[in-house]
């Protein structure tokens, strides 16, 4: 059984981080951003931050419900999309998210940092989506 209290931090976090990116997506122009080491590590960990709620909470809610004993988050995203939890269409974006939080965080390969900025512009409805979905599956089952 899910722990009520860890599924309400995690979806306040990600109604923050969702916020945080939102204002910069809001505030920051291309140039700005490409110009700005500040703004593109601060963009960064807020995108690291998002994706890194979003998959703790996919991790408790699978282990806690489904017995999920897997140890990848993108798995655990999947058992969320598998139990009709988050739609196919939300789980896919996520699975694309957490690659994408990897390489920020770990820095596989070249960060692109155009990319980062269309990623702020285009793909933050996401985080507003899953946590809608997750909310409406606790109440249902509360």
């Amino acid at each position: 059984m899910v722990d009520e209290r860890v599924v309400s931090v995690k979806l306040e976090q990600i109604e923050q981080y969702h916020g945080e990116l939102k204002a910069k997506q809001e505030t920051l122009s291309r140039g700005e951003f490409l110009s700005s080491t500040t703004e593109q590590r601060a963009v960064e960990r807020m995108f690291e931050n998002a994706i890194q709620a979003c998959a703790d909470l996919a991790q408790h809610i699978a282990t806690r419900e489904f017995g999920f004993d897997g140890t990848t988050s993108k798995d655990a995203i999947r058992v969320l999309s598998r139990e009709r939890i988050i739609d196919e269409e939300t789980a896919k974006t996520l699975v694309a998210a957490i690659g994408f939080r990897n390489v920020l965080a770990h820095e596989y390969g070249h960060v692109d940092y155009e990319e980062v900025y269309e990623t702020l512009q285009t793909s933050l409805s996401v985080y507003d989506t899953y946590s809608q979905q997750v909310a409406q599956w606790v109440t249902e089952t509360s």
